[in-house]
C-alpha cells in the first residue's frame, strides 16, 4: 500500500475538519465496551431489537 492509499487514524480529523467522537469506549473496569454517544446507543438498540425479533419469531414457529 502506498503512502497516499493509507487510511487516517480513527481519531483524526475527518473531511469536514471536525474530530469525530468514538461511538464506543472500553469499560473502566472489566471486559467489554459501552456506547459513548447517541450513535453507539442507536447501534446497540438495533442489535438488541434484532435479537429479540429473531427469538420471538423462533418461539412462535414462524422461522
Amino acid at each position: 500500500m502506498s503512502q497516499d492509499e493509507q487510511e487516517p487514524p480513527i481519531d483524526s480529523e475527518g473531511p469536514t475538519g471536525k474530530k469525530g467522537k468514538p461511538w464506543f469506549r472500553p469499560n473502566r473496569s472489566g471486559p467489554g465496551w459501552h456506547p459513548s454517544s447517541w450513535q453507539g446507543g442507536l447501534i446497540l438498540a438495533v442489535i438488541v431489537a434484532a435479537i429479540v425479533t429473531v427469538v420471538v419469531l423462533f418461539r412462535t414457529g414462524v422461522l
